[in-house]
């Protein structure tokens, strides 16, 4: 039977290490108790009836179920300030073509709240389309345009390259010759 070695860098390691702190710390605690029921007067008498009630059968587990739930409820805080809320926000994709997407590509958690989505001008639609390759949405961005902004320059590129990856050459021409003449 081989052991298997386990990194420092495991974060079981993490939480064993806590747990031991805090059972030293409850330890450390109650000594302390107790060493001070030995001091003179009415702190000595104090800490000293205190040891006797922590250590009273019946009220011995009770007192240990309190400073357990205590020192849980310390460790939740403490923990809480350093590494922040839990909460999560979850994307799901949604509506057509999501059910044929991969199990990974379904959702998204983010820690920080996402920003609202941005609905982007129809000159970044065509060319976030010719990007992915979906020349279908791009001919539909361009065809919702103004004839004004289809020959723009940007716009004009947009389409040489649309005419390119479709295979049009008599239209990539056309387009370039257009290009040319609005430069100058």
């Amino acid at each position: 039977m081989s052991l298997k070695r386990i990194s420092p860098s495991d974060p079981r390691v993490k939480q064993v290490l806590v747990g031991i702190a805090a059972i030293f710390a409850i330890c450390v605690l109650i000594g302390l108790i107790y060493y001070a029921g030995t001091l003179p007067g009415f702190i000595g008498e104090c800490f000293a009836m205190i040891t006797g009630i922590i250590t009273t059968p019946f009220l011995m587990e009770g007192s240990f179920i309190i400073i357990g739930l205590l020192t849980v409820m310390f460790i939740n805080n403490w923990r809480l300030r350093r590494e922040g809320d839990e909460l999560v926000y979850l994307e799901e994709a949604e509506g057509p073509g999501s059910e044929s997407l991969p199990d990974s590509a379904k959702w998204a958690i983010y820690k920080d709240q996402p920003l609202d989505p941005e609905c982007p001008d129809l000159l970044a639609q065509v060319e976030g389309a010719l990007e992915i390759g979906d020349h279908e949405t791009a001919i539909e961005a361009l065809a919702s345009m103004k004839d004004s902004d289809r020959d723009s320059p940007a716009a004009l590129k947009l389409r040489i390259k649309l005419a390119r990856d479709t295979g049009k050459s008599d239209l990539l021409e056309q387009l370039k010759a257009k290009l040319a003449a609005s430069d100058h």
